[in-house]
């Protein structure tokens, strides 16, 4: 018998039977009884063999195919296909080959191909943008300050020997970027402060170069979103120092009419891990981080933006992640300076700002810390310039 499917009655589900027809079942024995309650423990400990198994190890893999053939659109119009194009890279390099073979070369031999144009030690342009983001990271900007772009488009470097030893550097060090990171943070350029001492040679630099393009200073840089958190992670003890393995999920997750996600307050341990292992939803950004000028991961960002909003004060000052961390802070200063409120101070100073406070600072501490409680101390410490700003 059809139906309409009302009623959760599905289609074609109702029909008629002769009784007379159906099997009778014959009454269970006590040998079959047994014979079932021994499957079914075996079931069950087959079940909690399989459960554990830990789970293998997975790779990304790709299932070779033979790579089409591809032409060129005469005038851009795919109804008139013209010359064939073979498989092969830029050819503005032109002490390496731009062409990587003819069409007959797999899927795999094409990636070995581009694998090995990039790592070649005739190709210069790949070790250039690699230590010229590491100097963007370091300074603010770049040697060449369009990182992401090091065509005709592009800027010119600033220093070109510099880039260029600095290239060599990498590729002696069989590409290890910390040796690159060690040669720029024990330089002298790097270790300047943003304020030289000289007021008269700071004028004259200041009118020849306003800019700082020649690095007569350091650059004042604002941390970024993910620094910020884990930097106010650490000064309050609760960073969770946790290596590798899958990242932390400080959201919800619900399937309703669409994917939904919802942030949560990250107070656990497990959601304390550094922002690197953070699981970022392209859709759903984080609010707190975005403010903070984190970029939206679905957008390329060769260099971000560099705000300044009444929003990001607003957020350092009442976002929920930022209170609880500022009363873990003032836990941990109340646990290692007990005695009196001026070691508090200090203690807060040396654990925010890796100094000891001033005797201003503290005469302006102390009555703050004295009405409005420790907490409240932490909280303005987490939202001090010296804090997000490294000079």
């Amino acid at each position: 018998m059809a139906t309409d499917g009302g009623n959760d009655i599905s289609h074609d589900q109702i029909c008629f039977a002769d009784p007379q027809l159906e099997p009778v079942d014959d009454p269970q024995t006590d040998e079959h009884a047994a014979r079932v309650t021994t499957l079914t423990g075996a079931i069950a400990e087959l079940q909690m063999q399989l459960t554990s198994i830990p789970e293998p190890a997975r790779v990304y893999a790709a299932v070779p195919e033979t790579p089409p053939v591809v032409q060129i659109h005469v005038r851009g119009n795919p109804e008139q296909p013209g010359e064939e194009v073979h498989p092969g890279t830029i050819s503005c390099l032109s002490h390496l080959t731009a062409s990587f073979g003819d069409n007959s070369l797999s899927e795999g031999q094409r990636r070995i191909a581009l694998a090995e144009w990039i790592t070649s030690p005739e190709n210069p342009l790949t070790r250039r943008v690699i230590v010229n983001r590491l100097w963007h990271h370091h300074f603010g900007m770049g040697l060449v300050d369009t990182p992401g772009d090091f065509g005709l488009g592009g800027s010119l470097p600033s220093h070109p020997e510099l880039l260029d030893w600095l290239a060599s550097q990498l590729l002696d060090n069989q590409w290890s970027v910390k040796s690159i990171h060690r040669l720029i943070c024990l330089s002298a350029t790097y270790r300047q402060s943003s304020h030289p001492k000289n007021a008269d040679q700071s004028l004259l630099a200041e009118n020849l170069d306003a800019g700082n393009r020649w690095l007569w200073r350091q650059n004042s840089r604002r941390l970024d979103g993910e620094s910020v958190r884990d930097a106010v992670l650490s000064v309050s003890g609760k960073l969770n120092s946790q290596m590798y393995g899958p990242g932390y999920r400080d959201f919800e997750y619900k399937e309703e009419y669409a994917p939904v996600y919802t942030y949560i307050t990250a107070d656990q341990p497990d959601l304390w891990r550094r922002s690197i292992y953070r699981f970022v939803v392209r859709t759903t950004p984080d609010q707190f981080m975005a403010t903070l000028d984190c970029p939206n991961a679905a957008n390329l960002t060769p260099v971000r933006s560099i705000t300044t909003t009444a929003l990001q004060a607003l957020a350092m000052m009442n976002n929920e992640f930022i209170l609880r961390q500022a009363e873990y802070l003032a836990q941990r200063v109340a646990s290692e300076a007990p005695a009196s409120m001026e070691e508090k101070v200090h203690r807060a100073f040396q654990l925010a700002l890796g100094r000891k406070a001033s005797p201003t600072e503290v005469a302006a501490a102390v009555p703050l810390l004295e009405q409005h409680g420790l907490p409240q101390l932490c909280r303005a410490m987490l939202n001090a310039n010296e804090f997000v700003y490294v000079d």
